[in-house]
């Protein structure tokens, strides 16, 4: 059996050790919370500074892409100066390029006098997205023999009427002239001189090999010339507005 004074001390020495315990753990659970919280607080930055960088790159990006957007191609060599506009060319031009020939009259005119055949076209052709659709070719062959090459025009062509010579729907694409004919109306240009072509359409041109091109947006017009005289001439409608020397290389070609 304890003694008074002995159970007093033990008693005393537990309630010591409960003590000393207890701010042991609080001041574990201190250190433990202010851990926590600067780990949060470090979080925190870290999420913040992710937000702005992205906001920022976000920022240049869209600048980045408007300024690459609005930068002309140094190696563009483009039939018209590039500080021209269409206000700035031959009227007669513009209006030749626009509409050349009256393709529905000129197919009136000619009658039954043609053959047709079905091609996948080029891959510079001007081609709408409609389904069904293809490219039809007339040829008209020239009985006065003037050129052993036949003159042919191309057509877009869908619908219920895409198989049908009087289509009213079908887009002309390109044609290819080698002979002089009333028929073309305007676009008889067989056999003028380089004189007479540049008085119609203005001396903005591109010179190439034996031959001047004309351009205006997505439609040029390619001419062949034979001691200063028009040899053949070759109009179409382009899927692009840009017209640099390798598209012209590859249609003259």
């Amino acid at each position: 059996m304890l003694k008074p004074k002995a159970s007093a001390f033990l008693l005393h020495l537990i309630f010591l050790r409960k003590i000393l315990a207890h701010k042991t753990a609080l001041s574990l659970y201190i250190n433990v919370t202010t851990h926590l919280r600067k780990t949060k607080d470090i979080l925190i930055f870290i999420f913040a500074l992710l937000i702005v960088s992205a906001i920022g790159y976000g920022i240049f990006l869209y600048f980045y892409v408007q300024k690459k957007y609005a930068e002309v191609p140094e190696n563009k060599t483009e039939l018209v100066s590039e500080s021209q506009t269409e206000s700035d060319l031959n009227s007669n031009l513009v209006e030749f390029l626009d509409n050349p020939i009256d393709f529905l009259d000129f197919k009136k005119k000619k009658g039954m006098e043609f053959t047709t055949s079905v091609t996948s076209g080029t891959e510079y052709y001007y081609q709408p997205r409609i389904k069904d659709s293809i490219f039809y070719v007339y040829y008209y062959p020239d009985f006065k023999k003037e050129s052993i090459k036949i003159d042919q025009f191309v057509v877009f062509k869908y619908g219920e009427n895409k198989h049908t010579y009087e289509d009213k729907t079908e887009t002309l694409i390109e044609f290819r002239i080698f002979n002089p004919d009333s028929d073309l109306g305007k676009a008889n240009l067989y056999g003028l001189t380089k004189a007479e072509l540049e008085s119609e359409f203005g001396t903005d041109y591109l010179t190439f090999d034996n031959g001047i091109a004309y351009s205006n947006k997505n439609k040029i017009l390619t001419i062949e010339l034979n001691d200063s005289k028009v040899k053949s001439f070759r109009y179409i409608k382009l899927n692009t507005v840009i017209v640099d020397q390798d598209l012209i290389r590859q249609i003259v070609e």
